[in-house]
Protein backbone atom coordinates (compact mmCIF):
# COMPACT_ATOMS: atom_id res chain seq x y z
CA UNK A 1 0.00 0.00 0.00
CA UNK A 2 1.38 3.17 -0.85
CA UNK A 3 0.89 6.61 0.20
CA UNK A 4 0.24 10.31 -1.23
CA UNK A 5 3.43 12.96 -0.73
CA UNK A 6 3.25 13.17 3.07
CA UNK A 7 4.31 16.25 5.13
CA UNK A 8 5.36 15.13 8.53
CA UNK A 9 5.10 17.86 11.01
CA UNK A 10 7.21 16.39 13.94
CA UNK A 11 7.17 17.53 18.04
CA UNK A 12 10.47 16.61 19.35
CA UNK A 13 8.94 16.08 22.78
CA UNK A 14 10.10 17.90 25.72
CA UNK A 15 9.17 16.03 29.13
CA UNK A 16 7.88 18.85 31.73
CA UNK A 17 7.06 18.74 35.23
CA UNK A 18 3.78 17.72 35.78
CA UNK A 19 1.76 17.29 38.85
CA UNK A 20 1.68 14.04 38.59
CA UNK A 21 -0.82 11.73 40.41
CA UNK A 22 0.39 10.26 43.80
CA UNK A 23 -0.89 6.53 43.27
CA UNK A 24 1.17 4.04 43.98
CA UNK A 25 2.27 1.78 41.64
CA UNK A 26 -0.18 -1.61 42.00
CA UNK A 27 1.68 -5.07 42.30
CA UNK A 28 0.74 -7.54 39.56
CA UNK A 29 -1.01 -10.74 40.81
CA UNK A 30 0.22 -14.04 40.03
CA UNK A 31 -3.01 -16.23 38.46
CA UNK A 32 -2.94 -17.96 41.66
CA UNK A 33 -3.44 -14.86 43.36
CA UNK A 34 -5.93 -13.25 41.11
CA UNK A 35 -8.18 -16.61 41.33
CA UNK A 36 -8.26 -16.44 44.79
CA UNK A 37 -9.35 -12.42 44.84
CA UNK A 38 -11.82 -12.71 41.82
CA UNK A 39 -13.53 -16.06 44.05
CA UNK A 40 -13.40 -13.87 47.23
CA UNK A 41 -14.89 -10.99 45.33
CA UNK A 42 -17.64 -13.45 43.77
CA UNK A 43 -18.46 -14.97 47.34
CA UNK A 44 -18.54 -11.57 48.98
CA UNK A 45 -21.04 -10.36 46.23
CA UNK A 46 -23.10 -13.51 46.93
CA UNK A 47 -23.20 -12.77 50.62
CA UNK A 48 -24.18 -9.21 50.16
CA UNK A 49 -26.88 -10.37 47.81
CA UNK A 50 -28.52 -13.09 50.23
CA UNK A 51 -28.26 -10.45 52.99
CA UNK A 52 -30.54 -7.67 50.75
CA UNK A 53 -32.63 -10.28 49.74
CA UNK A 54 -33.08 -12.05 53.81
CA UNK A 55 -33.93 -8.11 54.93
CA UNK A 56 -36.46 -7.88 52.37
CA UNK A 57 -38.20 -11.20 53.18
CA UNK A 58 -38.25 -10.04 56.91
CA UNK A 59 -40.98 -7.67 56.52
CA UNK A 60 -44.15 -9.19 56.85
CA UNK A 61 -46.31 -8.72 54.11
CA UNK A 62 -50.45 -8.50 53.88
CA UNK A 63 -50.30 -10.32 50.54
CA UNK A 64 -47.65 -11.80 47.72
CA UNK A 65 -48.16 -13.00 43.95
CA UNK A 66 -45.55 -15.24 42.13
CA UNK A 67 -45.10 -14.54 38.23
CA UNK A 68 -43.77 -18.11 36.74
CA UNK A 69 -40.36 -16.64 34.27
CA UNK A 70 -40.05 -20.33 33.85
CA UNK A 71 -36.20 -20.90 34.88
CA UNK A 72 -36.98 -17.78 37.86
CA UNK A 73 -39.86 -16.05 39.80
CA UNK A 74 -40.38 -12.46 40.75
CA UNK A 75 -42.32 -12.53 44.17
CA UNK A 76 -43.90 -9.12 44.70
CA UNK A 77 -45.16 -8.61 48.31
CA UNK A 78 -47.22 -5.49 49.55
CA UNK A 79 -45.69 -4.11 52.55
CA UNK A 80 -46.61 -1.66 54.95
CA UNK A 81 -45.33 1.74 54.36
CA UNK A 82 -41.55 2.40 55.85
CA UNK A 83 -42.33 4.35 58.92
CA UNK A 84 -40.11 8.03 58.49
CA UNK A 85 -36.93 8.16 60.70
CA UNK A 86 -37.54 11.38 62.75
CA UNK A 87 -34.46 13.60 63.81
CA UNK A 88 -33.35 13.23 67.20
CA UNK A 89 -33.35 16.34 69.02
CA UNK A 90 -29.54 16.23 69.21
CA UNK A 91 -29.63 17.25 65.28
CA UNK A 92 -32.14 19.25 65.45
CA UNK A 93 -30.58 21.87 68.25
CA UNK A 94 -27.16 21.64 65.90
CA UNK A 95 -29.52 22.69 62.72
CA UNK A 96 -30.86 25.55 64.84
CA UNK A 97 -27.86 26.53 66.03
CA UNK A 98 -26.22 26.68 62.77
CA UNK A 99 -29.02 28.40 60.78
CA UNK A 100 -28.88 31.32 63.84
CA UNK A 101 -25.10 31.67 63.63
CA UNK A 102 -23.46 34.75 62.13
CA UNK A 103 -22.43 34.36 58.18
CA UNK A 104 -19.07 35.09 58.87
CA UNK A 105 -17.65 32.00 56.55
CA UNK A 106 -19.50 32.54 53.89
CA UNK A 107 -17.29 33.47 51.00
CA UNK A 108 -17.48 36.65 49.32
CA UNK A 109 -17.85 37.84 45.43
CA UNK A 110 -14.27 38.20 45.61
CA UNK A 111 -13.03 35.02 46.89
CA UNK A 112 -15.23 32.92 44.99
CA UNK A 113 -13.82 34.51 41.94
CA UNK A 114 -10.30 33.62 43.03
CA UNK A 115 -10.80 30.34 43.68
CA UNK A 116 -12.66 29.78 40.82
CA UNK A 117 -9.50 31.04 38.45
CA UNK A 118 -7.19 28.32 40.25
CA UNK A 119 -9.47 25.50 39.12
CA UNK A 120 -8.00 23.60 36.81
CA UNK A 121 -10.08 23.81 33.60
CA UNK A 122 -11.77 20.44 32.45
CA UNK A 123 -11.62 19.21 29.04
CA UNK A 124 -12.02 16.29 26.97
CA UNK A 125 -10.16 14.41 25.10
CA UNK A 126 -11.28 11.70 22.56
CA UNK A 127 -9.16 9.53 20.30
CA UNK A 128 -9.27 6.80 18.43
CA UNK A 129 -5.95 4.47 18.45
CA UNK A 130 -4.82 1.41 16.67
CA UNK A 131 -1.57 -0.15 18.06
CA UNK A 132 1.02 -2.35 15.98
CA UNK A 133 2.29 -5.65 17.26
CA UNK A 134 2.28 -4.32 20.96
CA UNK A 135 4.95 -1.50 19.18
CA UNK A 136 3.87 1.65 18.28
CA UNK A 137 0.75 3.68 17.39
CA UNK A 138 -1.64 5.03 14.87
CA UNK A 139 -4.00 7.72 16.25
CA UNK A 140 -6.94 9.50 14.58
CA UNK A 141 -7.40 13.00 16.02
CA UNK A 142 -10.46 14.69 14.68
CA UNK A 143 -11.64 18.36 14.90
CA UNK A 144 -14.95 20.21 15.45
CA UNK A 145 -15.58 19.78 12.01
CA UNK A 146 -14.98 16.35 11.66
CA UNK A 147 -11.56 16.32 9.78
CA UNK A 148 -9.23 13.96 10.63
CA UNK A 149 -5.56 14.05 10.93
CA UNK A 150 -2.99 11.03 11.39
CA UNK A 151 -0.83 10.85 14.30
CA UNK A 152 1.99 7.89 15.02
CA UNK A 153 2.98 7.59 18.82
CA UNK A 154 6.09 5.79 19.67
CA UNK A 155 3.82 4.53 22.46
CA UNK A 156 1.89 1.82 23.54
CA UNK A 157 -1.89 3.05 23.45
CA UNK A 158 -3.15 -0.51 24.99
CA UNK A 159 -1.58 1.23 28.36
CA UNK A 160 -3.77 4.45 27.43
CA UNK A 161 -6.93 2.80 26.52
CA UNK A 162 -10.63 3.32 27.85
CA UNK A 163 -12.03 5.91 30.20
CA UNK A 164 -9.83 7.91 32.33
CA UNK A 165 -8.74 10.80 33.71
CA UNK A 166 -5.41 13.22 34.53
CA UNK A 167 -4.26 16.23 35.61
CA UNK A 168 -1.59 18.97 34.22
CA UNK A 169 -0.80 22.51 35.25
CA UNK A 170 -3.68 24.07 33.93
CA UNK A 171 -6.58 21.32 33.11
CA UNK A 172 -8.55 18.42 34.31
CA UNK A 173 -8.06 16.33 31.32
CA UNK A 174 -11.28 13.08 30.76
CA UNK A 175 -9.78 10.87 28.50
CA UNK A 176 -11.89 8.56 26.28
CA UNK A 177 -9.36 6.34 24.04
CA UNK A 178 -11.00 3.80 22.00
CA UNK A 179 -7.70 1.36 21.24
CA UNK A 180 -7.60 -1.43 18.80
CA UNK A 181 -4.74 -4.17 18.28
CA UNK A 182 -3.36 -5.29 15.03
CA UNK A 183 -0.88 -8.38 14.81
CA UNK A 184 1.32 -7.80 11.60
CA UNK A 185 1.42 -11.77 11.74
CA UNK A 186 -2.01 -12.75 12.28
CA UNK A 187 -3.12 -10.20 9.76
CA UNK A 188 -0.50 -11.96 6.54
CA UNK A 189 -2.04 -15.23 7.73
CA UNK A 190 -5.51 -13.97 6.71
CA UNK A 191 -4.28 -12.53 3.66
CA UNK A 192 -2.88 -15.89 2.77
CA UNK A 193 -6.04 -17.99 3.62
CA UNK A 194 -7.96 -15.30 2.19
CA UNK A 195 -6.10 -15.57 -1.40
CA UNK A 196 -6.39 -19.34 -1.27
CA UNK A 197 -9.99 -18.60 -1.44
CA UNK A 198 -10.15 -16.56 -4.05
CA UNK A 199 -10.85 -13.96 -2.03
CA UNK A 200 -9.17 -9.89 -2.20
CA UNK A 201 -7.80 -8.92 0.95
CA UNK A 202 -5.69 -6.30 2.14
CA UNK A 203 -3.67 -6.67 5.34
CA UNK A 204 -3.51 -3.80 7.98
CA UNK A 205 0.55 -4.39 8.73
CA UNK A 206 3.30 -2.34 10.39
CA UNK A 207 4.86 -2.17 7.23
CA UNK A 208 3.24 1.18 5.38
CA UNK A 209 4.32 3.15 8.48
CA UNK A 210 7.64 1.59 8.81
CA UNK A 211 8.98 2.45 5.30
CA UNK A 212 7.77 6.27 6.33
CA UNK A 213 8.65 7.00 9.67
CA UNK A 214 12.38 8.39 10.90
CA UNK A 215 14.85 4.97 11.90
CA UNK A 216 15.12 6.13 15.75
CA UNK A 217 11.63 7.11 16.47
CA UNK A 218 10.62 3.70 17.99
CA UNK A 219 13.89 3.46 19.76
CA UNK A 220 13.75 6.98 21.63
CA UNK A 221 13.15 6.58 25.08
CA UNK A 222 10.94 9.93 25.43
CA UNK A 223 7.72 9.37 24.31
CA UNK A 224 7.35 11.19 20.74
CA UNK A 225 4.51 11.72 18.29
CA UNK A 226 4.68 12.76 14.35
CA UNK A 227 1.90 14.45 12.88
CA UNK A 228 1.32 13.47 9.35
CA UNK A 229 -0.45 15.79 6.63
CA UNK A 230 -1.59 15.63 3.16
CA UNK A 231 -0.07 19.10 2.30
CA UNK A 232 2.58 21.15 3.51
CA UNK A 233 0.27 24.29 3.72
CA UNK A 234 -2.11 22.47 5.95
CA UNK A 235 -2.77 24.44 9.41
CA UNK A 236 -2.47 22.11 11.93
CA UNK A 237 -4.65 23.13 15.34
CA UNK A 238 -3.38 24.31 17.59
CA UNK A 239 -5.83 22.21 19.75
CA UNK A 240 -4.11 19.45 18.41
CA UNK A 241 -0.97 20.03 19.87
CA UNK A 242 -2.22 21.01 23.27
CA UNK A 243 -4.46 17.54 23.68
CA UNK A 244 -1.24 14.92 22.37
CA UNK A 245 1.19 16.91 24.36
CA UNK A 246 -0.72 16.71 27.47
CA UNK A 247 -1.29 12.86 26.69
CA UNK A 248 2.32 12.01 26.26
CA UNK A 249 3.47 14.06 28.97
CA UNK A 250 1.18 12.09 31.58
CA UNK A 251 2.28 9.02 29.90
CA UNK A 252 5.84 9.81 30.23
CA UNK A 253 5.33 10.66 34.28
CA UNK A 254 3.04 7.71 35.00
CA UNK A 255 4.86 5.11 32.64
CA UNK A 256 5.27 2.62 35.60
CA UNK A 257 2.09 2.86 37.16
CA UNK A 258 -0.26 2.69 33.31
CA UNK A 259 1.76 -0.57 32.17
CA UNK A 260 1.05 -2.15 36.14
CA UNK A 261 -2.48 -1.17 36.32
CA UNK A 262 -2.56 -2.54 32.67
CA UNK A 263 -1.23 -5.56 33.31
CA UNK A 264 -2.99 -5.76 36.32
CA UNK A 265 -6.73 -5.52 35.31
CA UNK A 266 -5.30 -8.40 32.10
CA UNK A 267 -4.35 -11.17 34.66
CA UNK A 268 -7.48 -9.90 36.83
CA UNK A 269 -10.00 -9.76 34.12
CA UNK A 270 -8.74 -13.42 33.09
CA UNK A 271 -9.49 -14.92 36.43
CA UNK A 272 -12.84 -13.22 36.22
CA UNK A 273 -13.71 -14.90 32.92
CA UNK A 274 -12.01 -18.25 34.24
CA UNK A 275 -14.36 -17.99 37.08
CA UNK A 276 -17.56 -16.97 35.59
CA UNK A 277 -16.69 -20.14 32.70
CA UNK A 278 -16.60 -22.59 35.70
CA UNK A 279 -19.11 -20.79 37.78
CA UNK A 280 -21.62 -20.23 35.13
CA UNK A 281 -24.34 -17.32 37.19
CA UNK A 282 -27.66 -19.13 37.70
CA UNK A 283 -31.13 -17.56 37.70
CA UNK A 284 -32.17 -15.83 40.58
CA UNK A 285 -35.94 -15.27 42.27
CA UNK A 286 -36.50 -11.26 42.31
CA UNK A 287 -38.32 -10.31 45.44
CA UNK A 288 -39.85 -6.67 45.51
CA UNK A 289 -41.53 -5.25 48.10
CA UNK A 290 -44.42 -2.49 47.42
CA UNK A 291 -46.15 -0.08 49.18
CA UNK A 292 -49.43 2.52 48.79
CA UNK A 293 -48.58 5.87 48.27
CA UNK A 294 -50.79 8.53 50.25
Amino acid sequence: MRFPPTFFAALLFSPVILFAEANPVPQVPTRAEADAAISAEMQAREDREADRKAAIEAVPAFEEWEVDHGNRKTILRRVAPPIPRLRDESQTTNLKSESASPTSDVWTEEEIAAWMAEQPVHRTLNLTATVYDQSFTEITWRDEDRQEWKIVSNIDFRYLGGIGHFDDETHHWMTFLFVYEVDSEKQESIARRATEEGFDYTPRTADHWLSIIPGDFLSSPEPEYIIIAEHEEAAIPAVLYEELDALHRHYHANEERLIADYERNKVMNEARRAYLEANPPKPKDTVINFWRVR
